[in-house]
């Protein structure tokens, strides 16, 4: 497989982490930045998800990014409620289950790519998106789109990229025993 994605992720954050932080600084530019930033967090968390299996098993290939594109679906529905519509309500209860779904489906795939020997942290990444998901159309203040972004964000980091972490490790080495 291709490391040139996984040698341009560092300098990208990077680049991002200075901008994040540039243009917080100015107050005029916080709205755009949390605007834009509802959309980009899980288009980023997704599409690093997804793209460990470009080259993999066709059949694990579509099931992966089938899981993406919902899960991405779902987390921009989310970020277009609160961005466009102003609408700040937790998600229906329907979204909920597909959302818990996607994790556990996330889970048994990283699984699957660990038996092909493809080392991914789909479930961390996913689980990412997927407290996004939750997370932000919920507790965000569109008065204070940055703020409600980045404090999703963290949240996110922690509880979904962690907690996926966790449970695919899990997951992982419960397998291989």
């Amino acid at each position: 497989m291709s490391d040139g994605l996984s040698r341009l992720r560092l300098p990208l954050l990077l680049v991002a982490l200075v901008l994040l932080i540039g243009g917080s600084r100015f107050d005029t530019l916080r709205p755009v930045e949390g605007q834009i930033l509802a959309f980009a967090v899980p288009v980023i968390a997704v599409a690093s998800a997804v793209g460990p299996f470009r080259e993999a098993h066709s059949g694990l290939r579509y099931a992966v990014f089938a899981l993406g594109a919902l899960v991405l679906a779902l987390a921009l529905h989310g970020s277009y409620a609160v961005v466009v519509e102003d609408i700040v309500a937790a998600p229906e209860r329907w979204r909920s289950l597909t959302l818990v779904a996607a994790m556990l489906v996330a889970v048994l795939l990283e699984v699957a790519a660990a038996n092909r020997h493809l080392r991914s942290r789909l479930s961390a990444w996913l689980g990412l998106a997927i407290v996004f998901a939750f997370f932000f159309p919920s507790h965000a203040v569109p008065k204070n789109l940055f703020g409600s972004v980045f404090g999703a964000f963290m949240v996110a980091l922690f509880l979904g990229g962690g907690g996926g972490l966790f449970l695919g490790e899990f997951a992982v080495r419960g397998a291989r025993r």
